[in-house]
């Protein structure tokens, strides 16, 4: 992310995306995947690209924080400024319940200077700081204090003083709960429900956002109020970075899961160079960062390797001159229909070509009606048929009873009853298990961390949001998690991510078929051996592998044969010449004759 604090000025062009936004005074704007040169360059920005305003620290965004790009070339909101006004403090923290808030140095509203002195009222004492200071950054330099009676006893347990959880000695908790309101992946209003949450009561003791653009803003911040965050469905790798987010767990597996995978398969099947496309987004350039530092250690070459914003037309055009074969695509759904539609113009699939997907597409996104496209659903099908997906184990395949006495089947039985027709529909459907545990890995967390706190005379109920003590204890019962869950065994790694397995289907005749199992901590690859090839040699040779040279020689080398298993013997009948082991054979054709030379491959 690049934070740009210069004006550019640009001619407007509706069908390339939305102009560029000139940055507000004493502030500047984030762009997403964006290198400083591309930047200083770039006229326009894809459809459904997002920016985000930020200000100097002493300053705060007044107006929309995020803007997207809309399908007509224009920005949301534009119809409300965003500027950057001087920072204030919330007026919350001048009110005191069963006591007084006296406010120091301040005028009309609280700014940098201002203090605020508590006093409780006869018969309450004061729990927290005395008083409070405004800073620079528009944040008091202490939680709000509380006036309370005598500490009340026996609720072990309970996630604030007045939060009511009564689940402290055996933890309960109801298999599907009945949302409020849709949750949406929104960074701008997940700030603003982020500051309602910490400076309104009760105090909270865990955050739980969802996707990774809300979990990277809510992980950073959460460590100034020492709470821990648990995530259900982030899978960027940026958030596996310990020093960065230091407080934050997911049991949604990093996106850098699936690169072990491919890893072993590349191996598998022989091949030594690959190329890779991407969708210009931070998840998927820190994956493919990742595959590329793995790829190496295991001898294999990323040869080319292709980006995109939001057309990926001359991405695909490069990789079919590249001659590329082996490809490892890494894109949203909505883009992966452009990319496909794409493909099939350019030829770039069949029984020459093997790509490699991300597997929680939905099972029909090559069918769905897409208006950014102009393919028939006929040719999607024809040019996505045999890739392969790799997709992290989200349902315990095995029918085994987790720690909530449910099997996954009967917990997707259940979700499917509450969720009614057309469950598969709805929107984090397949990462509903991963939520479920999510929910249970805390309940045993807090459970374990009541009791380690009552050894030293403390409960949950003790917890502010300057007690790291208490923060640590739940840090370290989280980090210790080990259950059986219906996703599946429960456990986190060194970053405080899931380690899970990882699922790998291939398209056969329109439908996905599971061909085989990774486990990554323990390097086992569990095959079905039913993986299936387009035409008669079967697996598909990799990049590079045929092609004339300028004086009409056809090269072909052994080390380009499918594996032994897969094709015994191959033979070309036209210049009557056969393959052997160890060599390389080259041959001209003619009408009357054919010339044939042997070559020892090195």
């Amino acid at each position: 992310m690049l934070l740009l604090l210069l004006s550019v000025v640009l001619i407007p062009d509706p069908a390339g995306g939305c102009e560029i936004i000139h940055p507000p005074r004493d502030g500047g704007i984030r762009y997403r995947g964006l290198t400083p040169d591309q930047v200083q360059t770039v006229r326009f920005l894809p459809f459904d690209y997002e920016i985000e305003y930020v200000c100097r620290p002493d300053r705060e965004i007044v107006g929309p924080k995020v803007r997207k790009c809309l399908p007509n070339g224009t920005w949301t909101e534009m119809g409300h400024a965003s500027r950057c006004s001087v920072r204030t403090c919330p007026k919350i923290h001048l009110s005191l319940e069963n006591g007084q808030a006296v406010p120091r140095s301040m005028e009309r509203v609280p700014v940098e200077g201002t203090w605020v002195e508590y006093h409780c009222n006869p018969g309450f004492r004061l729990v927290g700081s005395a008083r409070s200071n405004c800073t620079k950054v528009g944040r008091w330099s202490f939680p709000k204090p509380i006036c309370e009676c005598e500490p009340r006893k026996g609720e072990g347990g309970s996630l604030s003083p007045r939060s009511g959880w009564q689940g402290g000695h055996r933890p309960s908790l109801s298999t599907v709960s009945q949302p409020r309101a849709l949750a949406v992946c929104d960074p701008g209003q997940a700030t603003k429900y982020l500051y309602e949450l910490l400076y309104n009561d009760p105090i909270k003791i865990i955050l739980m956002p969802g996707c990774s653009s809300v979990s990277t803003l809510v992980a950073e911040a959460a460590r100034m109020w020492h709470l821990i965050v648990l995530s259900y469905g982030s899978s960027s790798p940026a958030l596996s970075n310990r020093q960065r987010f230091p407080t934050f767990f997911r049991t949604h597996p990093s996106a850098t899961l699936h690169n072990p995978t491919r890893v072993q398969l590349f191996k598998k099947w022989g091949w030594t160079k690959i190329a890779t496309i991407q969708q210009t987004t931070e998840v998927f350039t820190s994956t493919l960062d990742d595959l590329d530092q793995r790829v190496k250690e295991a001898g294999i070459e990323i040869t080319f390797r292709q980006s995109f914003f939001s057309d990926p037309a001359a991405p695909v055009r490069s990789l079919k001159r590249q001659d590329a074969r082996i490809i490892v695509g890494l894109f949203y759904e909505t883009e992966a229909r452009k990319v496909f539609c794409e493909v099939y113009k350019e030829k770039l699939y069949g029984k020459r070509y093997v790509w490699f997907l991300i597997g929680w597409y939905a099972d029909n996104w090559f069918r769905i009606k897409d208006p950014a496209i102009n393919c028939t659903e006929a040719e999607m099908a024809e040019a996505v048929e045999g890739h392969v997906t790799t997709e992290i184990v989200m349902l315990n395949p095995e029918n085994t009873r987790s720690i909530s006495n449910m099997t996954s089947q009967e917990f997707i039985e259940k979700l499917q009853k509450r969720l009614g027709k057309n469950p598969e529909e709805t929107g984090g459907f397949q990462e509903a298990p991963l939520a479920y545990d999510a929910i249970w890995a805390l309940a045993l967390a807090l459970n374990k961390t009541s009791a380690e706190l009552v050894k030293k005379g403390l409960r949950l109920e003790d917890f502010n949001y300057n007690n790291k003590n208490i923060t640590d204890e739940i840090y370290r019962a989280l980090n210790s998690s080990a259950f059986e869950g219906v996703s599946g065994h429960v456990v986190f790694d060194a970053s405080g991510s899931r380690m899970a397995w990882t699922l790998i289907e291939q398209l056969q005749g329109g439908v996905y078929k599971k061909i085989g199992y990774y486990d990554s901590t323990k390097d086992n690859l569990s095959w079905y051996n039913n993986d299936k090839w387009i035409g008669e040699l079967g697996l598909p040779m990799p990049l590079g592998v045929m092609g004339t040279t300028p004086q009409g020689f056809l090269f072909l080398g052994v080390r380009h044969l499918p594996p032994p298993g897969i094709v015994g013997r191959a033979g070309f009948r036209k210049c009557g010449a056969q393959f052997e082991q160890g060599l390389v054979l080259t041959w001209q054709c003619s009408e009357s004759s054919a010339v044939l030379r042997r070559q020892v491959l090195h």
